[in-house]
């Protein structure tokens, strides 16, 4: 009876959990497939998809007149860019939006500086879709950079052959080299490095441009106030930079000096075409001067008509990134050559409407205002004098502002650097993390020091600076053996990394002296004081030997300036 009673007890039981099993099954797996089964794949919404359509076909690219409003390009510009970058699979179309509006989009952006959430409102779209398809279509453009953008052409150029204003004295030239300022965002601590010719932050963008206003080398993210011969020298020396062809050379305005392959007009003379009025040339170097300074004419006729087209480089608010702000740049230079292998449109100003020179009473109201200021300066320069008379102490303080030396020291790392530079043949985005010069010349004292390790964690009373008695006996206890062991070990260690480190210190690059003496613009006896500064101090003299050659320039001229000018 026992045992029959135990089997019915178990059969029960299996029962139970046989129905409790099966009302799991009805209460979560069963639902949870019957909504895996109802749920519907994603595909296009073809009444909102018309409406969009529609929309691009009436208000975006309707004509061209239509189209070169709201995208800077005309229509065959904008379908030839589109079907070139679907071709090449820089781009694709998607379920969500076709290749002709992920670019349209982009193009509106850059060609009327709007902000993410306009763009989207136009387009009836969310922020992200907009913000994606920006960066797909800027890198897809950049990807075009070694097409579009091609050294200059070894020919004589078809401006320059036949016309006897430059023929045969500029047949050699192949182009013009230019600097502009694009306003540029960037970090507070080096925002004073940005802040150059304006008032606001910007970039020193330097330029190499053909005849037929194409650009054929950009160099873009120098800081504003980096000096256009600075952005130039590293321009030259970076890997695959700019390069004059053997017997061809560039023109440069005199703010870059003379060297080869680039040919500058002559100093202290009338250059610029609206210094010239209705004055006639007085001799052989203002004709030169002239002619040159008419021939660099397309370089300022090519920086216009691409700020006049991509209103984000034009003294707007940036506000991308800051590798995005010098990515902007390069692609906005590839478009403004892709729309001169279409052909030419409103935005490229003609010579024939290029007007350099001032009206005629500005003109005399500058050379109104430049003799007034003449005068202020000899009425100061009269009263100075009269001061010094009474007051010789002040002599020291002539033409240095108050606190001039403190305000330099303090603000001594505002200088420029090529930190932040990219040209055309980098990658794209590359952001630099770490400045080489700011290291100075500790970086190899402190690589030798980080060698060394403690072989013992600090101890709190080390790091808390409090060594009492009441909190030492507090710690464990370690034999007094072992800790004379670990301290001999310890100062053994130091002893070793001391030694190490001074005989790195005692080095001096052997190729010091050569580098220091190819520096132009130098007397030898100023690059020898230097050099003896340099030996007494080995750390910068690595420092210095590391620069490239335009900062070699700046810290040898900083030097003269604070211990050998009078």
């Amino acid at each position: 009876m026992d045992e029959e009673r135990f089997k019915r007890r178990r059969l029960m039981l299996i029962k139970a959990a046989a129905s409790v099993a099966s009302c799991m099954v009805m209460l979560y797996v069963r639902p949870r497939l019957q909504r895996k089964k109802e749920s519907i794949s994603y595909g296009p919404i073809e009444a909102r998809d018309k409406k969009r359509i529609a929309f691009l076909n009436n208000q975006i690219y309707k004509d061209d007149i239509t189209c070169q409003t709201t995208l800077r390009l005309t229509r065959a510009s904008f379908f030839g860019l589109c079907q070139v970058l679907r071709e090449r699979s820089l781009l694709r179309d998607t379920v969500h939006i076709c290749v002709e509006e992920q670019v349209a989009m982009f193009l509106i952006t850059v060609g009327h500086n709007l902000r993410n959430r306009v763009v989207s409102a136009i387009f009836n779209r969310s922020g992200e879709p907009v913000s994606r398809y920006f960066g797909l279509v800027l890198h897809a453009i950049v990807q075009l950079r070694d097409e579009f953008i091609r050294p200059p052409s070894l020919e004589t150029p078809t401006r320059i052959a036949g016309d006897p204003r430059w023929d045969p004295y500029f047949k050699d030239c192949i182009g013009a080299i230019d600097c502009t300022q694009i306003r540029a965002s960037s970090c507070k601590n080096v925002e004073t490095a940005f802040r150059g010719k304006k008032l606001v932050a910007s970039q020193n963008v330097m330029a190499g441009i053909d005849f037929d206003l194409r650009f054929t080398h950009v160099l873009a993210r120098w800081e504003g106030s980096a000096h256009d011969n600075a952005v130039l020298v590293d321009a030259i020396e970076c890997e695959n930079g700019l390069c004059a062809p053997q017997g061809k050379f560039y023109l440069v305005d005199a703010g870059y000096g003379a060297k080869p392959g680039f040919l500058p007009p002559f100093h202290g003379m009338r250059y610029h075409l609206t210094e010239w009025g209705n004055n006639h040339v007085r001799d052989a170097r203002e004709l030169f001067n002239l002619r040159h300074s008419s021939l660099r004419v397309p370089v300022e006729r090519a920086f216009a008509s691409l700020k006049r087209r991509f209103k984000v480089l034009d003294d707007a608010n940036p506000f991308f990134p800051s590798a995005t702000q010098v990515d902007v740049v390069i692609a906005c230079v590839i478009l403004h050559n892709w729309v001169l292998s279409q052909g030419t449109d409103c935005f490229i100003i003609p010579e024939i409407n290029w007007k350099p020179k001032l009206p005629s009473p500005q003109r005399e109201q500058a050379h109104d205002h430049r003799h007034m200021v003449e005068f202020r300066q000899a009425l100061a320069d009269k009263m100075w004098e009269d001061h010094q008379n009474y007051h010789r102490n002040d002599a020291d303080f002539s033409n240095t502002p108050a606190y001039y030396h403190e305000m330099a020291t303090i603000f001594g790392d505002g200088m420029a650097s090529d930190v932040y530079t990219k040209s055309v043949d980098e990658l794209l985005a590359a952001d630099v993390t770490e400045n080489e010069i700011a290291n100075g010349g500790n970086a190899t004292f402190a690589a030798s020091v980080e060698e060394f390790t403690l072989p013992f964690p600090i101890p709190e009373w080390g790091k808390n600076g409090d060594s009492s008695s009441s909190k030492a006996s507090k710690r464990a206890k370690v034999n007094n053996d072992d800790e004379l062991m670990h301290l001999m070990t310890t100062l053994d260690n130091l002893a070793k990394a001391i030694e190490k480190s001074e005989c790195v210190d005692t080095d001096v690059p052997e190729d010091l002296w050569g580098n220091l003496m190819d520096l132009p613009g130098f007397e030898e006896a100023h690059l020898t004081h230097y050099y003896a500064h340099l030996v007494e101090n080995p750390a910068i003299a690595r420092a210095f030997n590391k620069l490239s050659m335009s900062n070699k320039m700046t810290w040898v001229a900083r030097y003269i300036e604070n211990h050998l000018s009078e």
